[in-house]
């Protein structure tokens, strides 16, 4: 990945705060999202590896987490996302306003114009091939530059929260956060493949909308059976910011 953050936006900002929602008789906790920086990089990627593969339909179906070398160049790409330095981590505070306790975090990537475009390379790992050539196909389905117009945008490699934290619409704050963030790095657009029913209806509820879908029937012709996904299509959604 070529994009680098840049330097006028310094790393460590808080891009939200807000309160959650009282639970069980339990009083609201306050959470933050804020950059993830270099400290929390291995405990977030921890996270993903642990929550996000086993949570994920398309890591579920191909049943990721089984194969060890799959996980590596998973952890492997993940790691290159990081250094683009714009992923979003959520922290439960603590009593003095400082993150305590990890609860969520989303891989985010800008993507350039100038990049070339996405197609399928093979690299180690059946489960990781299979899910990165699906992900590949539905992303070609669109261009997201002509689309919108522009020549950079968001996109993401994984959203997840930590199960005892949902219900606390997190997930819905994480995806505003993505807009004061992209407001502050020049970026005026935003597009994800989500292969989830629940992150499809959760774009959808904050504006995004549908710019093509992948039906997983449609990946047999390659050999890549997901006939147990529990959602049966990707859908490439996208937003243009106003600003």
């Amino acid at each position: 990945m070529s994009y680098v953050r840049p330097s006028n936006v310094p790393l460590g900002q808080i891009w939200s705060r807000f309160k959650g929602i009282e639970k069980d008789g339990k009083p609201p906790k306050m959470y933050q999202i804020r950059d993830m920086e270099e400290k929390w990089r291995t405990q977030c990627l921890d996270f993903m590896q642990e929550v996000f593969l086993r949570d994920e339909p398309l890591s579920k179906a191909l049943d990721v987490k089984s194969d060890p070398l799959s996980i590596k160049t998973i952890r492997k790409n993940w790691e290159m996302f990081l250094d683009q330095k714009v992923s979003l981590a959520c922290f439960m505070e603590d009593e003095d306003g400082n993150p305590d306790e990890l609860v969520g975090f989303n891989i985010i990537i800008i993507r350039t114009i100038d990049e070339p475009d996405s197609e399928f390379k093979h690299e180690e790992g059946e489960s990781w091939n299979k899910l990165m050539r699906t992900l590949v196909e539905a992303e070609n389905l669109v261009n997201v530059f002509t689309y919108y117009d522009v020549n950079s945008y968001l996109s993401s490699s994984g959203l997840t929260v930590l199960p005892g934290h949902r219900g606390q619409n997190i997930g819905a704050r994480m995806f505003a956060a993505r807009e004061p963030l992209c407001r502050a790095l020049g970026v005026k657009a935003s597009c994800t493949v989500y292969t989830a029913t629940a992150s499809q209806v959760l774009a959808a509820k904050c504006g995004y909308e549908v710019l093509a879908t992948l039906h997983y029937k449609d990946m047999m012709k390659y050999g890549i059976d997901l006939s147990t996904s529990e959602c049966p299509r990707a859908e490439v959604m996208g937003i243009k910011f106003d600003f």
